[in-house]
């Protein structure tokens, strides 16, 4: 059994709206996930970047963006989870009977199918009609697999060496090194 068809089976008993709502939620934490491994450690078990209101990376749009600008996913990648983001919110703010079947979400499908193209690449495994369902849950699978793949591989990054001017001392004698000497004549010249 693969990805596609584990989601399949987890949201084939789900409604469109569940199911779309369920697959943008999974990516959005996994993206949550993500940069939370890659950026430096926080200490405390409240991670400000990511909690609370002002939180700057407290939306799934803002992760996509933060991703992309970290050099994590592609141009490609960040477009397509956008595309994710929107048929979440259509499903999410469109009350009375948002479907796979309308028009503003099968074009926003369709635009994501074709921009993957896994199932034009693969038509002995997607015989048969593919439903906009389908569609969706494979788009979502793929990339919900990939961002967990990368959360399992990827590395974070440490932190910072202290800068200068928490250990530089006026009274060394600044001859021993090129760099005290030009940041002590820096000070004077500033004085």
């Amino acid at each position: 059994m693969d990805y596609f068809d584990v989601l399949l089976a987890e949201f084939g008993k789900e409604s469109d709206r569940a199911a779309v709502i369920l697959a943008a939620s999974v990516t959005d934490e996994l993206l949550r996930t993500l940069l939370s491994a890659y950026l430096v450690p926080v200490t405390s078990s409240n991670d400000e970047v990511f909690d609370g209101a002002n939180a700057p990376l407290g939306t799934f749009s803002s992760r996509i963006e933060m991703a992309y600008r970290l050099g994590l996913i592609s141009v490609k990648f960040t477009r397509d989870l956008h595309l994710i983001r929107k048929i979440r919110n259509d499903f999410a703010h469109n009350i009375h009977g948002c479907s796979f079947n309308d028009a503003r979400i099968k074009s926003r499908i369709l635009e994501l199918t074709r921009s993957h193209g896994i199932i034009g690449r693969s038509p002995h495994h997607f015989s048969g009609e593919v439903t906009p369902r389908d569609a969706f849950l494979e788009a979502a699978s793929w990339m919900i697999f990939h961002i967990t793949k990368m959360g399992k591989e990827i590395s974070s990054l440490s932190t910072a060496r202290e800068e200068w001017g928490y250990s530089f001392v006026y009274d060394n004698d600044s001859s021993k090194s090129e760099s005290a000497a030009e940041t002590h004549n820096l000070v004077k010249e500033l004085s």
